[in-house]
């Protein structure tokens, strides 16, 4: 047994329930190693004892025996990893994680991640690999990126750093001893994020399709008609912007009136089918972008071309809605930044409202995750949001019906009629 209590006083009754701590004991090449499982982690980075068998059988114990067979002695505390040269930077672990892990995983979100990481080397590039196994570098990291970002974008990058960190530790050799990612040190506080409640209206619904017909011209690249049919797809079918673009006119199912998201255009790699309703005004653009051919991207170019960004049609669209100039400096470039924050409407927030609005017509909230492709429900639940008229109506539907039941109850009661006809 590789893995086991060794109680003392001996004759614990409660083992292995008891809390007396997990010991390896191993023979190799006839001697027997025994040493605590805690005091073997705790030298190699851990940051809590151990004490499930499980955690030391499957992350420990293997690394234990290693050390055995390779005819090291466990019980000495391993030196600090450090590079060949001894002059690894968190720049350069950073761009060793980005390659041998990021890139060789082919991670969907690399580029996201790629920007993450040129946040953390622009603070703390210069330091010292090492310097990321204690908590003032990830602190001088997050005063430095906390100004101009939200809560949510720091802990994002956080993550990102807590994953480059991990990766390094467990490296042959390791690259870093330990990380200052637990409890005592640096946590990432989810719950003080903002939650975003965004909602479009039906009256601003209907302003921004009217704009994007209103930028039907050739000084905004005929891109009106198609902002138009956008809109209406990511209310409709409520799907990521990388996903509704990838829709293709053989992935509408006419006979079902479904629509397939393949795994490969998902974020979660799983493929889903997105209902449409056959009379309705999704319906009618899906019709008309048929004519483009099966192979024809349904919310693409003019000519059903792909298309795998519009922001610049976009940005134009929620200025002009909201009575704002669109002229640009330079044609093709971004407009001021201020004005767009002002107005606070993310492309996202489509994908939001047409979730809220299942949501308000009754449907069933595990029916809305299959929808937007959530793995998670937690997730759902953080994208419905309830407008105050919604409230209104929801409270004012309960009072009526508690209304009712108590005249139900009150007509029902014995005696009643009896006393009625006794006091005329």
């Amino acid at each position: 047994m590789a893995v086991r209590k060794i109680c003392r006083p001996k004759g614990c009754r409660s083992s292995p329930r008891c809390d007396h701590p997990w010991w390896f004991d191993v023979m190799h090449a006839g001697k027997r190693w025994r040493m605590r499982v805690d005091e073997f982690a705790f030298a190699r980075g851990a940051t809590e004892g151990i004490t499930s068998k499980q955690t030391a059988e499957r992350v420990w114990e293997p690394r234990f025996v290693a050390e055995v067979m390779a005819g090291r002695d466990p019980r000495e505390r391993p030196a600090k990893p450090r590079d060949a040269s001894d002059t690894l930077t968190v720049s350069g672990l950073l761009d060793r994680y980005y390659a041998s892990y990021v890139e060789a995983e082919g991670l969907r979100s690399k580029d996201t991640i790629k920007g993450r990481l040129k946040a953390v080397k622009s603070a703390i590039g210069h330091l010292p690999a090492s310097a990321l196994e204690k908590t003032d570098a990830v602190q001088r990291f997050k005063g430095a990126y906390r100004v101009g970002h939200a809560v949510a974008t720091l802990n994002r990058a956080l993550s990102t750093l807590r994953g480059a960190i991990n990766w390094a530790r467990f490296q042959e050799p390791p690259l870093l001893a330990t990380s200052p990612f637990h409890r005592f040190g640096i946590t990432i506080r989810t719950k003080d994020e903002t939650k975003r409640d965004r909602r479009v209206g039906a009256v601003e619904e209907k302003v921004l399709l009217d704009a994007a017909l209103a930028i039907e011209s050739e000084e905004h690249a005929w891109a009106g008609a198609s902002m138009h049919d956008r809109i209406i797809g990511a209310l409709e079918t409520c799907c990521r912007r990388g996903e509704m673009l990838r829709i293709r006119n053989r992935h509408v199912d006419w006979e079902r009136h479904q629509i397939a998201i393949p795994g490969a255009h998902a974020k979660d790699g799983e493929n889903r089918r997105v209902p449409f309703d056959p009379h309705g005004r999704l319906s009618a653009v899906l019709k008309r972008r048929a004519a483009l051919g099966p192979a024809a991207f349904v919310f693409g170019g003019p000519d059903g071309t792909f298309q795998e960004s519009f922001r610049t049609a976009w940005e134009s669209l929620v200025l002009r809605a909201n009575g704002h100039a669109t002229t640009r400096a330079t044609p093709h470039t971004r407009v001021d930044r201020a004005t767009l924050r002002a107005v606070d409407l993310h492309w996202h927030d489509l994908r939001h409202e047409g979730a809220c609005r299942l949501l308000a017509d009754g449907v069933d909230i595990r029916t809305i995750q299959l929808m937007l492709g959530h793995a998670d429900i937690k997730q759902t639940q953080r994208y419905l949001n309830i407008t105050d008229e919604e409230l209104r109506r929801a409270m004012t539907g309960v009072w009526e019906r508690r209304r009712q039941l108590r005249l139900s109850a009150s007509s029902s009661q014995p005696g009643t009629d009896d006393a009625k006809a006794s006091g005329q």
